[in-house]
Formats: structure tokens, C-alpha cells, sequence
């Protein structure tokens, strides 16, 4: 029989769990500044979006939000540096779609995304251009599909590096579309953009960002974009949709996630804060000369979902075409 003293310690500790989720939902947190761990260098394109987000975010939340830059292994570095901190709302990560990608591609992760992470707020998605060499003969989606199905095994795409982002959104187009290309690797995207420029390959998908600064120079040609709608930084390049291709999407998302024991209070805070920056036109604007980010202020539950479903996506594709990590 449970001892009456155990009874009122049990009741105590509930009480006292249910009073912090109270302080916490009513504003006592946070009450410290708060750690914006990014798993990319600074410049880009996560770390931008992290500290636009963190600066608006510490302002409604009245702390400091500090990003901390701790770079390596597609982001795992930095995740696993969050996995293994207090959950407490204090180390929080502003991820991209590698968060969703590395579960497929590394072997020996010390964490699991889903189990080890929570997805707190979705900010958005850079959209991805398909992009071909300009000696290529073809302008449209559509030529470019009926040219490479003509030619199979006959054309090169590039990539950041085997396993990363713009392997797999290649190689997911590659198999929407029934093509069979070659895929050569480059040690980051500015060496395959400029291999792309210098014909070294025929095609590379990669964000807006860098897609629109080699479009101006006239040595490639944009064909496609992801996304519900066109990007600002190529307003004239047609959705895949647009295109006749309604069922791919590869763009690059943007979010903040935190060790998965966080007080849901924390979460649904922290949710609806941001939520509120995306709301501001200033961020707007800001966010959107970023390649033209589509931001996206869903639910918490609305990006866990999507987050689960995009891990699941990429495994399936890296198991059918053997894609692992270099």
C-alpha cells in the first residue's frame, strides 16, 4: 500500500508541475536571454533567417535571443549540442530541411530527429529553381524532360556534396520525372553553380538564392521553381505546377525546434511568438529578399506533421537510390 506521505509528495510535485506551466503560459518565461543555436555558418541563409527571427523574437519576448553559429555535419553538430541541453527554453535551433534529410543519409546519428527534437514553429520555405546550362537546347520543363529522356545517362547534375540537400532534390526530380542523369558532386553550391556556368554539368537544383545571382549572368537558364506561388527573386520563371509538374516540391525550410522535453507551455509560447514576427511587414520584406522566403506561420502540430513527413519522404527515396552521406 502506497504510504500517505508518498500520496502527498506525488500531489505536491503534480501541483507544482502544473503551476510552472501556468507562470510559464502567463509570461514568466523567459527570464534569461535564450540561445539560437544555427548548424550553418554565418552568411547563410540560416543564419540569416535566424537572426532576423531571434532579433524580432527577443523584442516581444523582452530577452535577448543570441545566435550561436556551431557548424559541421549538415547541422548534426549543432543538433546534437541541443538534443543534450536542459529543456528548459533557454537552447532552442533554427533548423532547415537538412534536419529532415540527415535521418536518410547518415548512418550512426547519436540522436533522433522525432524523438529527441521538438518541432516548435515552421518560419518558411526558400523555394528551389531547376537550372541548366545555357548550351543546353532546351527552354522549357517540358523540352528539358523530352531532351533528357532522349538522351538518358547522357546528362550531368550537380550537387553541394553527396547526400546533401541539392543531391536529394535532384535526385527526387530525377525520379518524379522518370530521368536517368549522372550525378556529380561538389564540395559546396558556389562550386557547382560555377560548374554549371562553366558547362561542366548540364543541371543543378538549388535555392533562389544563389540560383538568381547565376541567372543575372546569362549563362544559365532557370526553367522551374517550387513553391504554391512565384518567387520574388525570379518572377519570371514559372512554378513547376505552371510547368505541367504538379506533384514535386523541394523546397528548403526554415524552422526552430528544441530538445523534445520542453514544457508544452514553452512551446506554445514560443509558437505563437513567432507566429507575430511573421506577421510583421518589416520581416516580411526582410525575409522575403532572401531568396524570396514564403513564409509560413502554421500550428505546432502543422509542422511536427510536415517534419515527419518530409524524414519519411527522403529515407524512402535514399533507400530506393542509395544515397548516403559522404
Amino acid at each position: 500500500m502506497i504510504k500517505r506521505r508518498e500520496v502527498v509528495k506525488q500531489i505536491a510535485a503534480v501541483s507544482l508541475a502544473g503551476a510552472s506551466g501556468t507562470v510559464l503560459a502567463q509570461g514568466g518565461y523567459p527570464t534569461k536571454p535564450i540561445n539560437m543555436v544555427c548548424g550553418f555558418a554565418a552568411g547563410s541563409a540560416t543564419d540569416v533567417v535566424a537572426r532576423v527571427i531571434s532579433q524580432k523574437l527577443g523584442q516581444r519576448m523582452g530577452q535577448s535571443v543570441v545566435v550561436s553559429n556551431v557548424t559541421g555535419a549538415a547541422s548534426t553538430i549543432a543538433a546534437d549540442s541541443v538534443v543534450r541541453s536542459a529543456p528548459d527554453g533557454y537552447t532552442l535551433m533554427t533548423v532547415s530541411s537538412a534536419i529532415t534529410i540527415v535521418p536518410a543519409v547518415y548512418k550512426n546519428l547519436k540522436f533522433d530527429v522525432e524523438k529527441d527534437l521538438v518541432a516548435i514553429a515552421n518560419i518558411g520555405f526558400i523555394p528551389t529553381v531547376l537550372m541548366v546550362a545555357d548550351s543546353l537546347p532546351v527552354k522549357t520543363l517540358a523540352e528539358f524532360v523530352e531532351y533528357a529522356k532522349a538522351h538518358p545517362d547522357k546528362l550531368n547534375y550537380g550537387s553541394s556534396g553527396t547526400g546533401g540537400s541539392t543531391h536529394l532534390a535532384a535526385a527526387l526530380l530525377a525520379q518524379t520525372l522518370g530521368l536517368r542523369m549522372t550525378h556529380v558532386p561538389y564540395r559546396g553550391n558556389g562550386p557547382a553553380g560555377q560548374a554549371l556556368m562553366a558547362g561542366e554539368i548540364q543541371m543543378l537544383v538549388d535555392t533562389t538564392v544563389l540560383a538568381a545571382q547565376s541567372v543575372r549572368t546569362g549563362r544559365v537558364r532557370a526553367l522551374a521553381v517550387t513553391g504554391n506561388a512565384r518567387s520574388q527573386a525570379l518572377p519570371d520563371v514559372p512554378t513547376f505546377a505552371e510547368a505541367g509538374v504538379k506533384n514535386f516540391d523541394a523546397s528548403v525550410m526554415f524552422g526552430i525546434m528544441g530538445p523534445r522535453k520542453l514544457p508544452q507551455a514553452v512551446v506554445e509560447r514560443i509558437n505563437k511568438e513567432v507566429a507575430e514576427v511573421l506577421a510583421d511587414p518589416a520581416v516580411q520584406e526582410q525575409l522575403g529578399k532572401t531568396g524570396g522566403l514564403q513564409l509560413a506561420a502554421n500550428s505546432q502540430e502543422q509542422y511536427a506533421k510536415f517534419i515527419s513527413d518530409e524524414i519519411s519522404k527522403w529515407k524512402k527515396l535514399a533507400a530506393q537510390m542509395d544515397i548516403r552521406a559522404e
